[in-house]
């Protein structure tokens, strides 16, 4: 038998062997919290209380398996398994890192797996920022330099013992659920952790209550079971078990008396609920009955007959209109609809979210390529299909590869006929196309057709926002190269010149062929844009970029040359009431109940929903990932209960918004059969 010394006893005996468990599952504990950290305060500036706890709890059983797995090989294999693992942890947090940085929000799985795609069209634009951010990148690759340093002393000795790995296993289980329990039992307030955790879409709110590691697991496990029916409650105080099961009588909410002017189709939502198996259908078939209609207004069928030229701008902002650099912008934001607390909101996609969330009037689902996804679905709400109906002539054009995002799919199935890059509309390969171009080549196609509705998704304000990267604003330097400011900044203005120049040749064609007069332009913006530096947007906005909301704040051009003066719109209005405003306005065929937005004209209180449940009211605005809530006057009584109810509004909209992507509702509320 092999003679030990006291010390090399020790580490042989049981606790010897749980000492190096443990001391290499606090390596990765404190590696996890060390990059958790630095995620938060990179990305948000601040670090909630609670967001703290949970975060470093949630740590403990992922650093215990990862320690188990290190010392449950031979020692040289263990110290590789040391030196991949955290690689891998500082890659993926640093990814994260990077990702929000410069998009404004985290990198889902389902963009990973579609990563190839995205790499085709914007691999060197990827690779030109992250080298930008080399800064964090370094600080969340310190672990793995300390794992280099300290992987002798971590695993010095032989594996460890099944039975003892199997203890240490079953202690992180208890951990797990442990802190899981914790934040189940956290069921009170406006965003509970329950909440959070169990049902919430907002990858921002899982990331700063319980960590980006967390996250990442939701997410997995959502893609491989997906998100059942028991995480969906329904409205209400009677749950769907009971109402599934009969346990108490189906006392449903009471539902809102449908008048002459509400803004709903024909559903019998009693028949769909009649005999109906499926809980997702059924809760969606009772929420939707309870949903309070918009009514129709004084606005309801005003441009009915007129064409429709409607387009989503990449970046636009309230920032890129100037009455010498942009004047028909300009021109048009001050005629028309003129909407002072106009929000543009950022969702997982940026640019598909945000096109999803302004053509569809429903809030994209989290971890999904959303306007794909509905490329299965019936659509009846999409213009295209609304108008072609109506005789029109539909199409839709996009200035860049007409196959990203899946565009060749979606866009059919709105009812468009599309022509994009590569598919029948061959602007110049430039980086970025021009706008210009595009309107020059495409207005031809349709300007004598007795009525038309147009879509049109432009591409020359994407970033990068420099004269070397950007042939736009390259285009356009002569314009804003002596202006004061940064290169950033200015570069931004030129590329929004060329959407000018695009916008003003729609109308000459327009008026040259006398269709002006009977055509309403649209216009809004995809997503802010993110690809300008904070100190860049300040620049812009001449005051700095104040509080949780002035960067998201933007423009909605509705305009007609027919109307005699400026309506002003004071209500707080989104990029996801556009859709439902203009069916109201056009006279189309709509139920109000089956979208997230609203009717802007209608009598609906103001509501700005954000992609993390924060949101702007009439009465004042609230920060989900503070939980403060500030009214706009004097606070009122029932504040606390008012957030209470809107907050209870936002998280239907958000749920019921996934269950129509997911569940097809359209086609099975209209009894629409499936072709395939």
């Amino acid at each position: 038998m092999p003679v030990y010394s006291p010390e090399e006893q020790v580490q042989q005996s049981g606790t010897g062997q749980w000492l190096r468990l443990g001391g290499v599952s606090l390596f990765f504990f404190l590696t996890i919290v060390y990059q958790e950290l630095f995620l938060k305060l990179y990305c948000f500036q601040i670090i909630p209380v609670r967001g703290l706890i949970f975060t470093a709890l949630f740590s403990v059983p992922i650093a215990m398996l990862l320690g188990m797995w290190c010392v449950a090989v031979k020692k040289k294999t263990g110290r590789w398994v040391l030196l991949c693992v955290t690689a891998a942890l500082c890659a993926w947090i640093a990814s994260q890192t990077v990702y929000y940085h410069l998009f404004d929000t985290f990198m889902s799985l389902t963009s990973l797996i579609r990563a190839p795609m995205v790499a085709g069209e914007f691999g060197g634009l990827a690779i030109t920022n992250t080298i930008k951010c080399w800064f964090p990148i370094l600080m969340e690759s310190l672990p793995f330099v300390a794992a280099v340093l300290l992987r002798r002393w971590l695993l010095s000795e032989q594996s460890v013992p099944r039975r003892q790995m199997l203890r240490w296993a079953a202690a992180a289980l208890v951990v797990q659920m442990a802190v899981t329990l914790a934040v189940v039992s956290n069921d009170s307030g406006p965003l509970s952790l329950y909440h959070i955790y169990n049902q919430s879409d907002s990858t921002e709110l899982t990331v700063t209550n319980f960590g980006a590691l967390t996250n990442t697991r939701r997410e997995l496990q959502r893609l491989i079971f997906g998100v059942k029916a028991e995480d969906m409650p329904s409205p209400g105080d009677l749950s769907l078990g009971e109402l599934v099961s009969g346990e108490k009588p189906p006392e449903l909410p009471e539902r809102p008396v449908l008048g002459e002017n509400a803004q709903v189709m024909q559903i019998d939502f009693d028949a769909l609920m009649d005999g109906e198996e499926d809980e997702d259908l059924l809760a969606m078939h009772r929420y939707f009955s309870t949903v309070v209609p918009t009514e129709k207004n004084e606005w309801t069928g005003h441009f009915a007959g007129k064409n429709l030229v409607w387009i989503v701008a990449e970046a636009f902002s309230s920032v890129a209109v100037h009455p010498e650099l942009t004047p028909t912008l300009y021109r048009l934001s001050n005629e028309g609809f003129v909407f002072n607390n106009f929000y543009t909101p950022l969702w997982g996609l940026s640019t598909s979210d945000g096109e999803y969330v302004t053509t569809t009037g429903l809030i994209p689902k989290a971890g999904a390529w959303s306007y794909l996804q509905s490329a299965e679905n019936h659509m009846p709400f999409g213009f295209g299909n609304q108008f072609s109906k109506l005789g029109y002539r539909t199409l839709a054009y996009h200035n860049n590869t007409y196959t990203y995002y899946g565009r060749e799919r979606s866009y059919p199935n709105m009812g468009f006929e599309y022509y994009g890059l590569g598919n029948g509309l061959e602007v110049t390969r430039t980086w970025p196309e021009s706008d210009h171009e595009m309107m020059e080549l495409s207005v031809p196609q349709y300007i004598n057709e007795e009525q038309f509705m147009v879509y049109y998704l432009t591409v020359s304000g994407h970033l990068n926002y420099n004269i070397d990267q950007n042939d736009m604003s390259a285009r356009h330097w002569d314009a804003v190269k002596d202006l004061p400011m940064s290169e950033g900044a200015r570069a931004y203005l030129a590329s929004q010149i060329e959407l000018d120049r695009a916008v003003q040749c729609l109308i000459q064609q327009l008026e040259a062929a006398g269709k002006l007069e009977d055509t309403v332009i649209v216009l809004s913006a995809d997503h802010h844009p993110y690809g300008l530096q904070d100190s860049e947007l300040n620049e812009l906005l001449g005051g700095g970029v104040r509080g949780e909301f002035d960067k998201y704040k933007s423009t909605l051009i509705l305009w007609n040359s027919g109307m005699d003066q400026p309506v002003q719109v004071d209500k707080y209005c989104s990029s996801l009431d556009v859709m439902p405003t203009l069916a109201n306005l056009f006279g189309l065929e709509y139920d109000s109940r089956l979208l997230a937005g609203r009717d802007i004209l209608s009598d609906e209180p103001g509501l700005v929903i954000f992609f993390n449940y924060s949101f702007l009211s009439d009465r004042g605005a609230y920060v989900s990932a503070t939980e403060e809530y500030t009214p706009w006057g004097e606070p009122a009584p029932d504040d606390g209960e008012y957030v209470e109810r809107v907050m209870e509004e936002v998280r239907n909209r958000f749920r019921y918004s996934a269950l129509i992507l997911d569940e097809d509702y359209y086609r099975v509320v209209f009894g629409v059969q499936n072709e395939e």
